[in-house]
């Protein structure tokens, strides 16, 4: 019965990467134009913001771990990290250079604890979990500076995100039942590893091949945005959430949940709010990013997106509490004129097909991942 299940989902996962495939290829003929021009842009945001913004962190971060240097640190948040998140100190220091490098450094920092055996699988898990933040050059700089035209906004938005790291730390140990008293395995696996002699030449190649992973699937995002676009689905969205009275909002769902730059972009027009929950959720380019770089953590993609969802809904929470303080009322108004707000797609009924064609590719292939029942802990 067993084997009988399984070759089962093997030929639905063949079926669906065979009709997906022929679907994509189809629809990248028809808009080639289109695709080519999402890959410049893609290559210019990565060129021109997000490798001179990430890279000096997380080549720094990589180091911290590699060299030892999060082991003495570590030491120090021991207590702290034990008492809140039931993990050892040196997740503390992964923690908070995920909160300084953005998005990827929380993964590429429990990925690398994890490969060096400093820290069990199932710890790497709930520190790529918890560690999920946007970093300030995004929050203060991007959403802040550009998109607000306010730093203290950005400085808003990245304060609900290192509070709902907190947050969803302490749930996840009081949900796996981790105590703080409880010693880790991996307190034999710290005083045990030798430090590398060529923990700079190591750290580099890692940050080389992990920017490298994150502006393929910028790229990747940037081109499916497009697709979208072209193809009418947004405007199709859009018509549909406005025969059900939701207005534009239905426009930059797809947008938002794809890529978080773009995202945010399209949702200063509904408040500081929503813009707070567009980047505590991410966008599916930074998961996928982060399952990429998680190799030999491998999470659980389905508690992982749903960690990610009430990580948004808690930065959401923390920013509408806020607004009700005198100093940021100001936030409160939605912000307008912004250029990026607009999404220019006509409505095409012979090609939306093709739109929805890849909106299920990209849904299915996080459903389509291994389950939890075919990983097995260290």
């Amino acid at each position: 019965m067993e084997m009988r299940k399984q070759n089962f989902n093997q030929m639905l996962f063949l079926l669906y990467a065979a009709v997906v495939s022929i679907m994509a290829c189809v629809l990248f003929l028809i808009y080639s134009g289109n695709a080519a021009e999402a890959v410049r842009r893609g290559i210019t945001i990565c060129g021109a913001s997000v490798i001179p913004s990430l890279f000096p962190m997380m080549l720094l971060s990589q180091y911290i771990v590699k060299s030892g240097a999060a082991d003495l640190a570590g030491s120090l948040l021991d207590k702290p990290a034990r008492l809140l998140f039931g993990l050892p100190g040196i997740c503390g220091v992964a923690l908070l250079t995920a909160l300084i490098g953005g998005y990827p450094a929380g993964a590429r920092a429990a990925e690398t604890l994890v490969s060096d055996k400093k820290i069990t699988r199932r710890e790497g898990e709930r520190l790529a979990n918890m560690a999920f933040c946007s970093g300030p050059g995004f929050a203060i700089g991007m959403i802040g500076a550009e998109l607000y035209k306010n730093k203290t906004a950005g400085l808003l938005i990245l304060t609900a995100q290192a509070i709902s790291c907190i947050i969803i730390g302490i749930a996840q140990r009081l949900i796996s039942g981790s105590g703080n008293v409880t010693s880790s395995k991996s307190d034999d696996s710290v005083r045990n590893i030798s430090r590398s002699p060529d923990a700079f030449v190591q750290s580099a190649a890692n940050t080389a091949s992990t920017m490298l992973n994150m502006c393929s699937f910028i790229i990747l995002f940037q081109v499916i945005t497009e697709m979208l676009n072209s193809s009418g689905v947004n405007n199709a969205l859009g018509m549909l959430a406005e025969h059900f009275g939701f207005g534009e909002f239905g426009r930059i769902i797809l947008p938002c949940a794809a890529e978080v730059t773009a995202g945010s972009m399209l949702s200063v027009r509904f408040g500081i709010q929503f813009t707070a929950f567009v980047a505590g959720f991410g966008g599916l380019s930074v998961h996928f990013q982060n399952f990429a770089i998680c190799s030999t953590v491998r999470p659980r993609k389905s508690l992982y997106i749903l960690t990610r969802m009430t990580q948004g809904a808690i930065c959401s929470l923390i920013v509408w509490l806020a607004l009700k303080l005198p100093f940021f009322s100001s936030m409160a108004l939605p912000t307008s004129g912004n250029a990026a707000s607009t999404i220019p797609a006509e409505f095409s009924r012979v090609s939306v097909g093709f739109g929805c064609a890849m909106l299920v590719m990209c849904l299915m292939s996080v459903i389509c991942l291994p389950s939890e029942k075919e990983i097995t802990d260290q």
